[in-house]
């Protein structure tokens, strides 16, 4: 079994359509094949962790990396794991609001600073995304 983060931005005018048309799509999908997750949205910025066979989250992390409806997509972390975390979720989305105190490029730089992360710390990861808001 295989887990993996990634964080990418947003493009322009996504609309609540357009989410609901992305979960609709992965619930479906991500039960059929194995695969869990949760994906977090601030409006801005997506985090999102899959997990389930390492075949599969490569056949999917490649459709979601030439998805059009965002951009920048960067794996922060990849790993092995003998257990799902979220086993009762094709995909579960939690919006989240984004504060405008906080400059743009701030999210970007946690991205950054979480690349180096353990295993253990996937929580930290889902907590640093939150405390953007």
């Amino acid at each position: 079994m295989l887990r993996l983060v990634y964080f990418s931005t947003a493009k322009l005018g996504l609309d609540q359509g357009s989410l609901e048309a992305i979960m609709a799509s992965a619930v479906a999908h991500n039960r059929a094949a194995g695969v869990t997750g949760v994906l977090l949205f601030n409006g801005l910025n997506f985090l999102q962790a899959l997990e389930g066979p390492e075949p599969v989250l490569e056949r999917l992390y490649a459709r979601i990396e030439r998805d059009p409806r965002h951009a920048g997509v960067r794996i922060i972390r990849r790993e092995a794991i003998e257990a799902v975390t979220f086993p009762d979720w094709g995909m579960k989305l939690t919006q989240v609001p984004r504060s405008e105190s906080l400059p743009l490029r701030k999210s970007e730089e946690v991205a950054n600073s979480l690349i180096n992360l353990s295993g253990q710390d996937i929580q930290k990861i889902i907590d640093a995304f939150l405390s953007l808001n």
